[in-house]
C-alpha cells in the first residue's frame, strides 16, 4: 500500500513539474526572470523526534503538492516508536522526505552570501544559530555540501515557518512542546554580492521538541522525482 501511494505522488509532482516547466516559459516569455518562476522541490527535510520520554508518536504531513520520495515509506503518515533520546524504531535518527509543493515559496527578510570554500564553517555557526544540534548540523553538511558544487558563491535564504506550516503542516501526536523548522534556499552566484542578512533568535528547547532541517537548491529539475 505505501509503494503504490508514493508511485502516485510521483506521478502527481512529475504533473506538477510539468506545468511549472510551462509557466517558466511564459515567465521568460514575458521577459519576466527565470528566478520568479515557482521551482519548489523540498528536498532532503529530515525530521528528529525527541520526546524525553520513550513514546509512540504519529507524525502526520499535510503538503499541498506531493510527497514522492520517503524513509521511512510515508502511507497516511509515520507511526513509530521512539527512545527518549530520539531513536526512531531502533534504527534511524530521523524521518525523511522529498515533496514538491504546488505555491511559490516565502522567505524571511534578507539573506547571506557565502563563499563556496566558506560554506563548512557557516554552516557549523549559522545552523547552530538556527537552532540545530551537533548530529543536526552534521548530517546537515553530510548532504548538502555534496550537493553544493557548482556555484562560486551561494546566496542562502530561509523558508518562512510561517509559509510551512500553511503549506507542508506537521500534525504530531503527542504534540510537541517545541517545534523548529529549518528550510534552507540556495541560489549559486558567479561572483559576491551583498544583502542584509535575516534577523535571526536562537530557539530554546524544551519539553517535547521536534526539528526539521532540509533545503531548496534553485534551478532543481523534475529528474529528481522520477
Amino acid at each position: 500500500m505505501g509503494e503504490r501511494r508514493l508511485r502516485e505522488n510521483r506521478k502527481k509532482a512529475s504533473a506538477i513539474l510539468k506545468v511549472r516547466a510551462a509557466v517558466i516559459v511564459l515567465f521568460l516569455t514575458a521577459g519576466v526572470m527565470a528566478a520568479a518562476a515557482p521551482q519548489e522541490i523540498l528536498e532532503k527535510p529530515a525530521i528528529y523526534l525527541y520526546p524525553g520520554i520513550e513514546s509512540d508518536v504519529q507524525v502526520t504531513l499535510e503538503v499541498k503538492g506531493a510527497i514522492f520520495r520517503s524513509e521511512p515509506a510515508y502511507d497516511n503518515g509515520w507511526f513509530v516508536h521512539v527512545t527518549r533520546k530520539g531513536t526512531i524504531n531502533n534504527e534511524r535518527d530521523y524521518l525523511y522526505y522529498e515533496a514538491v509543493l504546488e505555491k511559490p515559496l516565502v522567505f524571511l527578510p534578507g539573506s547571506w552570501v557565502v563563499k563556496r570554500e566558506d560554506l563548512q564553517g557557516w554552516l557549523d555557526d549559522h545552523l547552530a544559530d538556527l537552532g540545530l544540534n551537533v548530529l543536526e548540523i552534521q548530517d546537515f553538511k553530510e548532504y548538502w555540501l555534496n550537493r553544493l558544487t557548482q556555484g562560486a558563491y551561494y546566496e542562502i535564504a530561509l523558508v518562512s515557518p510561517d509559509f510551512l506550516n500553511e503549506n507542508a503542516k506537521m500534525v504530531i501526536t503527542p504534540i510537541p512542546d517545541t517545534v523548529i523548522r529549518r528550510i534552507l534556499y540556495f541560489i549559486p552566484l558567479k561572483e559576491a554580492k551583498r544583502y542584509a542578512p535575516p534577523e535571526i533568535q536562537t530557539p530554546r528547547r524544551k519539553g517535547f521538541a521536534v526539528v526539521e532541517w532540509g533545503g531548496v537548491l534553485a534551478e532543481e529539475n523534475a529528474e529528481r522525482v522520477r
